[in-house]
C-alpha cells in the first residue's frame, strides 16, 4: 500500500489521482468503486461554486438510473455518511436504517449485492466525502467479510489519503483572470491598506486603484471589493506561490 500512497502524493492532478485510487483498490479485489466529495462547504455558494469531485468504474447505465430516483439525497447511504465515521456494509446499513437502500438495490441487480461504505465527514474540514467499494460480482456475504477484515484497514487509510490529496488540488479552473496589477491592488487591500495607502505604494493614482479594483470585481463577478479578495483567494489568484526558503543559515 505504501507504493500507492506515494503515488497519491506525487500525482498533480485529480484524473491522476483517480486513476491511482482506482488501480489500488482494484488490487485489494475491489472490483468497482464509487467517490464523492464536497469542498469548501464554508464559502457561501453565491460566491464561489466548487463543483463536487466524482468517480466511479461503475456502468454509465447504473449511474443513470441511480440518478433518475427520486430523492437520492436522502438515500440511506447518504444520510449515513453524513452522520457517522467509519465504515459499514450495505448489509448492515439496512438493517441500521431500517430501510433498503434504493441506489444499492440497483448494484444488487447488476450482480454487486456486497459493499462497504466508508464515511469520509471529518477528514478534511468543511467537506463532505464518501467512498463505496465493491467486490466482484457474485461476491457473497462471507466472502465479502473476510475480504474487509484482510484488507478494511487498508483501504480505509488509502481513501483517507486520496480524499486529502483531491482536496488540496485545483479541482476546478478559475472563474476568470486578474491582471497583475489587479492582485496587487486586491492583495494589498485584504492586508488592510486604505485606497491612499495602496496608491502611494504603487505610485498610482487613487482613482486609478479604484479603477482596478472595479475591473477586479467585474471579472470575478462579486458586488463589494471584500468578496473580490476572498474569491481571488479561494481560486488560488491572490498570492503567487514562492519556493519556501530554509529557516536557518548553515554555519561555516
Amino acid at each position: 500500500m505504501s507504493g500507492f500512497i506515494e503515488r497519491l502524493l506525487d500525482a498533480a492532478t485529480v484524473p491522476e489521482i483517480r486513476q491511482i485510487y482506482l488501480d489500488a483498490v482494484a488490487a485489494m479485489g475491489f472490483d468497482h468503486a464509487l467517490y464523492a466529495a464536497r469542498f469548501m462547504l464554508s464559502v457561501p455558494r453565491g460566491l464561489l461554486r466548487d463543483n463536487p469531485v466524482v468517480f466511479t468504474t461503475l456502468s454509465d447505465d447504473l449511474i443513470a438510473r441511480a440518478q433518475q430516483l427520486d430523492d437520492l439525497d436522502n438515500d440511506p447511504w447518504v444520510t449515513w455518511v453524513l452522520q457517522n465515521d467509519g465504515d459499514i456494509s450495505a448489509r448492515d446499513l439496512q438493517a441500521r436504517m431500517g430501510q433498503a437502500s434504493p441506489s444499492l438495490a440497483l448494484a444488487t441487480q447488476a450482480g454487486l449485492g456486497q459493499a462497504q461504505i466508508i464515511s469520509l465527514r471529518d477528514k478534511v474540514l468543511h467537506s463532505v466525502g464518501a467512498v463505496i467499494l465493491f467486490p466482484g460480482r457474485g461476491t457473497g456475504p462471507c466472502a465479502h467479510d473476510r475480504l474487509w477484515a484482510t484488507k478494511g484497514r487498508e483501504a480505509r487509510v488509502l481513501s483517507w489519503v486520496m480524499h486529502m490529496r483531491i482536496a488540496t488540488m485545483q479541482r476546478t479552473p478559475p472563474p476568470a483572470t486578474l491582471t497583475p496589477r489587479q492582485r496587487e491592488v486586491l492583495g494589498w487591500r485584504s492586508a488592510g491598506k486604505t485606497v491612499g495607502e495602496i496608491a502611494m505604494i504603487l505610485g498610482i493614482t487613487p482613482a486609478t486603484v479604484e479603477k482596478h479594483m472595479r475591473l477586479a470585481r467585474e471579472a470575478l463577478g462579486v458586488e463589494t471589493t471584500s468578496q473580490a479578495v476572498l474569491k481571488a483567494h479561494v481560486t488560488d489568484q491572490l498570492f503567487a506561490s514562492r519556493m519556501p526558503s530554509m529557516p536557518f543559515k548553515l554555519q561555516g
